[in-house]
């Protein structure tokens, strides 16, 4: 008999889960999500100077940076800065 599990990943607003694999877990950003969120935004982030959590991918990592490119709400001082963090920020290899 085959025996079906299921798995809940919880994403913080700040675009920050952690998967877990066969071998363990990985903190990583799934997506741009909130940018000002406190605890885990990547513009509150960037702004503290903490350690950058890596991106789910390249793919992950390059649509953020699309979509921040995007952003009205956002001067250009900060978004310049915004987009070179996530451009330096690494990511997981795509398996």
């Amino acid at each position: 008999m085959t025996e079906h599990t299921s798995q809940i990943t919880f994403v913080r607003p700040g675009g920050v889960a952690t998967r877990i694999f066969a071998d363990g877990a990985e903190t990583m950003r799934i997506c741009l999500g909130y940018l000002h969120d406190p605890d885990d935004g990547v513009l509150a982030e960037m702004k503290a100077k903490h350690d950058p959590v890596p991106w789910q991918s390249a793919q992950v990592r390059d649509e953020s940076m699309r979509a921040v490119g995007a952003r009205a709400d956002l001067d250009d001082e900060t978004q310049a800065q915004l987009l070179e963090w996530i451009a330096a920020t690494p990511y997981f290899e795509d398996s």
